[in-house]
């Protein structure tokens, strides 16, 4: 965590807190391992937007041991999350049968030509889902993760990621 350590020590005091949850949620002593740590991070940085906090996240993916499999599903999940997480929260939001019944006519295949695993895939998407705020996207995709194994903590945990990353990214525009 080497990147992400000297990226946190750019943050001003006012971030204390936030510089302690990041370095807590990215330990992988919680209920996620290592590949799913920090890919939930990744995808979350991609989705954040923070070239500083991209790099610092993606290096230590890679130090960490991450294979290209894994860091492609992180970015593909973040990119495709960047689309979904507006299209479905605006049928959410609408909450009109009008707009629910019509296709979505949007192409998702990388959902379902995944790299690594399709649980991770699944699981480096609660994250973006949870920034954004949409709700369809967040149960469908807890949905997956639990009917692949996973369970309320790891969710939970993702969602805490992408929490505190969001915290660093404030943090960072803060310290001017």
């Amino acid at each position: 965590m080497e990147n992400v350590a000297e990226l946190l020590s750019q943050l001003p005091e006012e971030a204390k807190d936030i510089r302690i949850n990041a370095k807590r949620v990215l330990a992988a002593e919680e209920s996620l391992n290592t590949e799913q740590t920090w890919g939930a991070a990744l995808a979350c940085a991609y989705f954040i937007r923070n070239a500083e906090l991209i790099e610092a996240v993606l290096a230590d993916a890679k130090a960490a041991g991450l294979s290209d499999e894994v860091l492609s599903d992180a970015k593909g999940a973040a990119c495709l999350m960047g689309q979904n997480t507006i299209y479905y929260r605006f049928r959410h939001l609408m909450n009109d049968e009008q707009y629910n019944q019509r296709p979505a006519n949007l192409r998702m295949m990388r959902m379902q030509q995944v790299a690594s695993t399709k649980i991770n895939f699944e699981l480096f998407s609660i994250g973006p889902a949870a920034l954004k705020g949409c709700e369809m996207c967040l149960k469908a995709h807890e949905a997956q993760v639990k009917a692949g194994g996973l369970n309320e903590d790891n969710v939970h945990d993702a969602v805490r990621i992408s929490a505190v990353l969001f915290g660093v990214a404030v943090a960072l525009d803060t310290a001017v």
